[in-house]
């Protein structure tokens, strides 16, 4: 609904009808202590050992509810007053504190936003390992946009300062960059033009978002950018290359391991492989902690090898034709692509327990190209924390051509 709402802003064709029916619904999640009617997840799964329930989920869906209605002008005011007077020191994410704080801003309530913004600078720092969407950088970020949205520039420059201590990882997931270009959208409205001077030359930037081709002569010798503005500028460097040896293997969050056998379970020699023989690729693993994991596992094929089939639960099961592998997980998504086997499995370990967590994915293969190929790694990623990984070691097969 908020993005529904930014899009007709912006000039998109929205249905009022289908903007109308949100509406609905979003007054209905404001409420954090009634049962709700319309089709929207408000439990938390037991047994885990987090602190997360179901009054936190209500409780920080209710502020992002409050905000997407203020915005439109149809938020209830004492209602808004009433989460703030009673719930607020109990929510402990800032972000959903900085969306009852701007919904109050936005309905003129300063006294309750001044004091809404003030718990949730002071909440900045705050993870909840078993909501995958959150993260400190997540929070941080978003709150940039709701601060400017409502002309609080001091926190807009508190909040930008205090990124630094999240920024710097190589992975971030999606929610963290969806909020970083929110926040970068924001602080771009606010400044003003940007100057800067190459090799000590003034330069035609385009108002606030300047860019520079730089050609590899330049880039071998070295150039001066200089910042001529008024303001502070900021830079970021992004290299991309292909690297000059193949990855390790790595467990970082997950083990994985990949194996490769003969239709009847038996090793295979990949230095002696024919044309038209066949093989099952099987790859398993577990999460190394106990939070929820919604996992892709990719597995690339080298340019000799073809998918013939994913194998089934029904044939790696006890009296199955592969039963060998010992079972075979039930995916979420399982699917043979023209150069990669890729499938979506949720995966948790629990605490004093063996088996749960484990997962086993495989797939049958056929060689169909003559040649010495390189035969990538498995990997495995938790979709929402792209750091969180593994991946098995790279190996090489040799197809011959059949007699």
């Amino acid at each position: 609904t908020d993005f529904l709402y930014r899009a007709k802003q912006e000039g998109y064709a929205v249905p009022d009808t289908a903007l109308e029916s949100a509406y609905s619904a979003l007054q209905q999640l404001t409420t954090t202590d009634r049962w709700v009617s319309v089709n929207y997840i408000t439990r938390i799964e037991r047994g885990t050992i987090y602190a997360d329930n179901q009054e936190f989920l209500r409780r920080r869906t209710a502020a992002y509810a409050f905000y997407v209605l203020a915005r439109a002008g149809r938020a209830d005011l004492s209602d808004l007053r009433y989460f703030h007077d009673s719930f607020i020191t109990e929510v402990p994410n800032p972000l959903a504190r900085a969306h009852a704080a701007t919904a109050l801003a936005l309905m003129g309530d300063r006294t309750r936003a001044a004091n809404a913004f003030r718990l949730a600078e002071e909440g900045l720092g705050y993870s909840n390992a078993e909501n995958y969407y959150q993260s400190p950088l997540r929070d941080a970020a978003a709150m940039i946009p709701l601060a400017s949205e409502v002309n609080n520039q001091a926190l807009v420059e508190r909040l930008t300062g205090a990124l630094d201590q999240y920024l710097g990882r190589e992975y971030y997931n999606t929610q963290e960059q969806a909020f970083l270009l929110l926040a970068a959208a924001a602080l771009l409205e606010q400044s003003g033009d940007v100057s800067i001077a190459l090799d000590g030359v003034a330069i035609e930037t385009g108002g606030k978002t300047p860019q520079l081709a730089l050609s590899r002569n330049m880039l071998r010798e070295g150039v001066s950018i200089t910042n001529e503005s008024d303001g502070p500028l900021f830079r970021s460097v992004s290299v991309h290359a292909t690297p000059a040896t193949a990855p390790p293997a790595e467990a970082s969050g997950f083990t994985l391991n990949k194996r490769i056998r003969t239709l009847d379970g038996r090793p295979v020699d990949l230095a002696s492989v024919s044309q038209n023989d066949r093989f099952v690729i099987s790859v398993s693993g577990q999460p190394q902690d106990f939070r929820l994991h919604p996992a892709i596992v990719v597995d690339m094929l080298p340019p000799g090898f073809e998918i013939e089939s994913v194998v089934s639960e029904a044939d790696g099961a006890r009296n199955g034709i592969y039963g060998w592998l010992g079972g075979v997980s039930r995916a979420k998504v399982a699917e043979a692509r023209d150069d990669r086997f890729i499938a979506a499995i949720d995966l948790r370990r629990y605490e004093g327990t063996q088996g749960f967590g484990r997962f086993m994915l495989a797939y049958v293969v056929r060689a169909v190209t003559p040649g010495t190929y390189v035969l990538p790694g498995a990997v495995i990623e938790d979709m929402y924390r792209p750091g969180t990984y593994g991946r098995t070691a790279v190996q090489q097969v040799s197809i011959a051509a059949a007699n």
